[in-house]
């Protein structure tokens, strides 16, 4: 069965990963992405064969229309050379709408139904949805497809990579702030961690290494020129997960690596005014797998509270962390049996 995987973010080429090291022998998995800073160093890092088909849109609409455009004809000829069974996405309105367009079964997992814009364009056109179970079904629905289509799995995306880790946790005294996603359709302006920058790093002790980590080039020389003396500034893609497992906090401006640092039992503080993420309302939170912080001065005042108890933090968090991961299923084997039930119908 040959599957076109279509991954456009460091996060999806983490799954993407996970999916074709996991696939069953029956399953022959092609993986393409887009040109993207970020991306590009993720796929070097991991070893992750693809192909690239047009590049990240920006931040302007009109640049984001022009681009996915002209990457949907790249795919039209790549997909139609290719003679695919099936494809599948984490929400990809080029893949989706090539696949419809082609006659092929498209699935989508993911766990971002606030992704409003993506959403709109690619999950009317899914045959199944596969997403986490903290996640209500009607939060999908409301986007066109049946109840019928959605399939939750006892389990949070990180869970795919993360489980797949070598073990280890040697901690080292290290704040790592990841930078919001400011391109995204989503995200309002002035509401990200970056505009907090000068007094978080005030509030952080002199005995923590402060690692800042961007998303674009732009917030790159940006964070460089003015905290470059004060900070260390990733310069290029990072192996996230090894980077977060060691650390004694994470300060997340968007949702992956603070879900990844959740899962890995690693103190963190979840900072996302821009949108109500599910997972985080509906499990971390409640859960205590990560801290909420709205405002500037809460996030503030919440970082200096828990880096002077850290020591007793990273116990908390480590010993919740292990207690819910222990009834996680396995994202991939629950989408390729999925995969196996969907095509043989």
């Amino acid at each position: 069965m040959k599957l076109w995987i279509d991954a456009l973010t460091p996060k999806q080429a983490f799954f993407a990963k996970a999916l074709v090291g996991g696939a069953p022998s029956k399953f022959k998995c092609t993986v393409t992405t887009r040109k993207y800073l970020e991306l590009d160093g993720v796929l070097r890092q991991i070893g992750l064969q693809s192909r690239s088909f047009g590049i990240h849109g920006g931040k302007a609409p009109l640049d984001k229309l022009k681009a996915g455009l002209k990457r949907q004809l790249e795919l039209f000829k790549f997909a139609t050379d290719n003679d695919f069974d099936c494809s599948l996405s984490f929400i990809s309105p080029e893949a989706a709408r090539v696949s419809f367009g082609l006659g092929l079964r498209h699935y989508i997992c993911s766990d971002s139904p606030h992704a409003e814009a993506a959403c709109r364009l690619a999950v009317p056109l899914a045959a199944e949805l596969f997403f986490p179970f903290p996640i209500r079904a009607e939060r999908w629905m409301r986007y066109g497809l049946e109840r019928n289509q959605l399939f939750p799995y006892h389990a949070l995306d990180p869970w795919a990579w993360i489980s797949r880790m070598p073990p280890r946790h040697t901690v080292a005294r290290v704040v790592v702030i990841r930078l919001e996603e400011s391109f995204a359709s989503y995200f309002r302006s002035g509401k990200g961690v970056s505009d907090s920058l000068d007094r978080l790093i005030q509030v952080i002790p002199g005995e923590f290494e402060i690692v800042l980590v961007p998303r674009y080039s732009e917030q790159r020389d940006w964070a460089l020129k003015k905290f470059g003396k004060k900070c260390s500034v990733a310069m290029s893609a990072l192996d996230g997960p090894s980077l977060i497992d060691s650390a004694s906090l994470v300060i997340g401006g968007g949702g992956t690596m603070t879900q990844e640092a959740a899962l890995l039992g690693v103190p963190n503080i979840s900072y996302f005014p821009s949108a109500k993420l599910d997972v985080f309302e509906n499990y971390y939170f409640p859960k205590k797998l990560s801290k909420k912080a709205t405002t500037e001065a809460g996030l503030v005042k919440l970082t200096k509270t828990m880096l002077l108890n850290i020591e007793s933090e990273e116990r908390d968090f480590s010993d919740r962390a292990k207690s819910e991961v222990k009834t996680f299923e396995d994202p991939v084997k629950f989408i390729f049996d999925r995969l196996s039930n969907s095509q043989t119908k």
